[in-house]
């Protein structure tokens, strides 16, 4: 999507190639914003130079005055990418009953509309994002919109010059012509566009880009069906959303939003290379989505549990170093030169303090989430006296028994481990016990499920 901010910075603030540039990003940018295509690529798609192309980069990272950065420098799996930092990415911070965006249209991206004046562009952007927002293929301006008085983009010189210029590269697209408004009898401006052009958009592949290219760097060289892609990309958004459902609703600081968002990057991606790992011997998934994303959902659910059980030793050791209050006292003292107030210390050990809420709200996060992944994998099992319809054909109670015994074996997985590398500083019971807590919960849970169960299941053929 072109978005509100997106589309007055285009208004006013670049040249045509620049123009074409920032369209390109969008079209190629993932859930993240990050521009999925190297510089030779980008310079191809944008159609100029990759020398060029590098002093607009230079421009686009520098600061933009009252604008933020249009390009931020990052680095992914070794290699140096931009992100597009104007409006939310794809599928992030977007509301689709408030927001106002325009779509990518084909025609943006076509030789004709590159080889356009930066007028002949602003106009077409105009016109295309009143019609977005409209849902209407005809669209009006009153001229004074478009040459009001005072500072403006357009004089009616360049005003004719771009529309002469629309006419001709584009005018099997959209017309242009000047009106009078019947009561006003003001000089108006009709965009007629043709019909479908509505429904004439382009779709960001960009995020299916990153998955084929993060599958095949983990060491798969088969080919990923669109339709299997499809399947991955949708447990992938699942994880996003539900990670910043909570967040959304708690009114936490950016920084932690950023921080989870970064994680559901990590937890995804890194599934992901575990999924890759495993093909070569399930390349019966490849045949069959819905398995496929149940796999890999199977693996970012452990993948889940292991980051809750290192944010809860994080939190705990936060904790650990909150308590010495004396200690924090003699720093605080040392630091400004005097005695200090309770309130002062407070102020003092701020960072750590808002550390440790962002530690612990994470595990909160990740807590939940996975115990709703649980639950809506327990709910396939069917109710009391209804036969079982498991997709693997195992009868319920098999089925109850194969989730929990897989959960209990990453628990202890992690409770091992968090015993031996984790900190010292801190009792061993107390070390695991967000994780020992956790599978005694569930304990209690499946040991209600399982009394749901009839005393016997039918194994249907």
């Amino acid at each position: 999507m072109i978005y509100e901010e997106t589309y007055r910075y285009l208004l006013r603030n670049v040249s045509s190639t620049e123009f074409d540039t920032c369209l390109y990003a969008l079209l190629h940018s993932d859930w993240d914003g990050v521009i999925q295509s190297p510089l030779h690529r980008m310079a191809r798609g944008v159609g100029t130079t990759e020398k060029y192309l590098k002093q607009i980069i230079k421009k686009f990272t520098a600061s933009q005055g009252v604008h933020q950065k249009v390009f931020v420098p990052v680095q992914q799996d070794g290699e140096l990418l931009y992100k597009f930092n104007l409006g939310p990415a794809g599928i992030l911070g977007f509301d689709r009953k408030i927001d106002r965006y325009c779509k990518k249209y084909r025609f943006f991206y076509s030789d004709a509309f590159k080889g356009l004046s930066i007028h002949g562009k602003r106009l077409l952007l105009m016109a295309a994002f009143r019609m977005s927002v409209s849902k209407s293929e005809e669209v009006l301006f009153d001229y004074s919109e478009i040459v009001p008085d005072g500072r403006s983009l357009f004089t009616r010189k360049r005003l004719l010059g771009a529309i002469d210029a629309v006419h001709a590269a584009l005018g099997h697209v959209v017309t242009i012509a000047f009106a009078c408004q019947a009561f006003s009898k003001k000089e108006v401006l009709v965009f007629t566009f043709n019909e479908g052009t509505l429904k004439q958009y382009l779709e960001n592949r960009a995020e299916r880009t990153w998955l084929r290219k993060t599958i095949f760097n983990s060491g798969f060289l088969g080919d990923i069906s669109d339709s299997v892609c499809m399947e991955l990309e949708r447990v992938g958004k699942y994880i996003y959303r539900s990670f910043l459902q909570e967040a959304a609703s708690s009114g936490i600081s950016a920084d932690i939003q950023q921080e989870l968002l970064t994680l559901a990057r990590f937890v995804y991606s890194h599934s992901l290379k575990k999924f890759a790992y495993a093909l070569p011997a399930n390349k019966h998934l490849l045949l069959a989505p819905k398995q496929a994303s149940a796999y890999l959902s199977k693996i970012i659910y452990n993948e889940t549990l292991e980051q809750m059980a290192k944010y809860a030793h994080q939190a705990e050791s936060i904790k650990s170093l909150l308590d010495r209050g004396p200690f924090h006292r003699e720093i605080s003292e040392k630091a400004l030169g005097r005695r200090v107030n309770d309130r002062e210390v407070t102020d003092h050990i701020e960072p750590i303090l808002h550390k440790h809420r962002q530690a612990d709200f994470i595990r909160r996060v990740l807590n939940d989430w996975s115990e709703k992944w649980l639950i809506a994998r327990v709910k396939k099992v069917p109710e009391a006296g209804k036969v079982a319809a498991i997709a693997d054909k195992q009868p319920a109670s098999d089925y109850m028994t194969s989730i929990r015994n897989d959960t209990y074996s990453e628990l202890d997985k992690l409770m091992a481990l968090i015993r031996k590398y984790g900190s010292h500083a801190i009792a061993p019971a107390v070390r695991y016990a967000p994780l020992a807590n956790k599978k005694k919960s569930l304990q209690a849970f499946f040991a209600i499920q399982k009394e749901r169960l009839p005393s016997h299941t039918i194994q249907t053929s």
